[in-house]
């Protein structure tokens, strides 16, 4: 068990200097939460781990994690604007996304918010009878910010869930710390696109990151730590002893890997990324969640060869299904033989908030900046849809390992998500 100092910054004020921002008449609100609950956030928060060395930090200096926390609030009648991105970040993703040839005016996505629970519902909430919601951990992909994925993660929260959010510093875009200071990606060691110099940095990544899970569960089992975090909790605090993690990229990699070597994380969803990390296999129950066509494929790319080597060795419950492939509806649904056609492709980070987010400000991106390699790599599926399906399928896999209910979705295909084919 590690013993580390700890400094925390909870973020609980945000609610407030979040308000004020979101007074513009500019602000431009992502959808409410579709789930039962509002969702609260604790925006900012940093674990320090001084037991370790942040293997990819340009100079010498313990792992600083960024976390955010959404959580269920009880109170229905109270949202309001809540800022998507602190100022500097919203800034820098400007000018990143800017680059990559997305048309977006500057200040764009500093007019970006979340629609999350007002700081009136989470005062109240302290005051109500305590709820035990079950615990949810994701991690990002590589070179992505967590922030990116906070529609997902509040989408999760609102069907009763809290979700922790986890950036590892240097391995994601930037990080934004509670005293405004940034960790910015080391694109030195993540700049290669060639496998061969890529695999091994990603391997070490993943390490790290396992330890980085263990460390955040470590310090969210103390009760006065959690009691600060979220709202409602029950005495005993966070519930970190049966919990379950989902990711996109690297974090569904580093889901894979911890699965076996840590008894508190029960299974593990993967969202598009290679299974090459440390670990011999689990017999856990695992999803992957790949974009379209993205098949067990031994002579296709990395990520595909990783996979076709990996299953035989997930020998749990487990389920491969591939989102918007370009197919006939008529091969999955003969009912549908009346509405001929195929589905745009969906590609890796419609696993992210991009096309939500993209769809709500009203961006289009060209086909080449969708789909280029050093572009936004989103497909031509609906903003809205995308994030339906992520986050129904997500909700349903942690519904079936935290909870033990059964979903007839990830049995096999549905009519109502005919976009979501099996690869058995």
């Amino acid at each position: 068990m590690l013993v580390p100092s700890l400094l925390v910054a909870t973020g609980l004020t945000a609610y407030s200097v979040a308000a004020i921002r979101a007074s513009s008449s500019s602000q431009i609100v992502l959808p409410r939460p579709t789930g039962h609950y509002n969702v609260g956030r604790t925006a900012s928060v940093e674990l320090i781990d001084y037991s370790r060395i942040q293997p990819f930090a340009p100079e010498i200096e313990p792992v600083k994690l960024g976390i955010s926390l959404f959580y269920p609030v009880l109170t229905r009648q109270y949202t309001t604007p809540t800022a998507y991105f602190p100022a500097e970040v919203a800034a820098f993703e400007d000018i990143t996304l800017s680059g990559k040839g997305l048309q977006s005016p500057n200040g764009t996505f500093e007019r970006l918010a979340l629609s999350l629970a007002s700081d009136e519902a989470c005062r109240d909430a302290r005051h109500r009878p305590a709820v035990e919601f079950p615990l949810a951990i994701f991690m990002p992909g590589e070179g992505t910010t967590r922030l990116w994925y906070s529609q997902i993660a509040s989408t999760i929260a609102s069907n009763g869930y809290i979700v922790v959010a986890i950036d590892p510093p240097y391995n994601v875009d930037v990080v934004e710390y509670p005293d405004g200071s940034l960790a910015f990606l080391n694109s030195t060691l993540w700049g290669s696109l060639d496998p061969a110099v890529l695999l091994p940095t990603a391997y070490v990544g993943i390490e790290s990151q396992v330890q980085d899970v263990r460390f955040v569960l470590d310090q969210l089992s103390n009760v006065t730590l959690a009691h600060t975090l979220v709202p409602n909790l029950p005495p005993s605090g966070l519930n970190t002893t049966t919990t379950a993690m989902f990711g996109h990229s690297l974090g569904g990699s580093t889901a894979y890997s911890i699965s076996e070597q840590d008894s508190r994380i029960l299974g593990g969803l993967d969202m598009d990324g290679g299974l090459f990390g440390p670990g011999n296999g689990t017999n856990k129950p695992f999803m992957i969640m790949a974009s379209a066509n993205h098949t067990r494929d031994p002579n296709g790319d990395y990520t595909q060869v990783s996979w076709a080597e990996t299953w035989p060795n997930i020998t749990g419950w487990r389920r491969h299904v591939m989102v918007a492939v370009s197919i006939s509806l008529t091969t999955q649904f003969e009912t549908f033989a009346d509405h001929p056609g195929s589905y745009q492709e969906a590609l890796h980070y419609d696993f992210s908030d991009y096309p939500i987010v993209f769809e709500t400000l009203g961006i289009t991106p060209g086909s080449t900046v969708a789909s280029s390699e050093n572009g936004t790599l989103t497909g031509t599926l609906e903003g809205h849809r995308a994030l339906q399906i992520v986050t129904t399928y997500v909700t349903a896999f942690l519904d079936l390992i935290i909870l033990g209910k059964r979903s007839a979705l990830l049995d096999g295909p549905a009519i109502g998500f005919p976009e979501v084919t099996f690869e058995y």
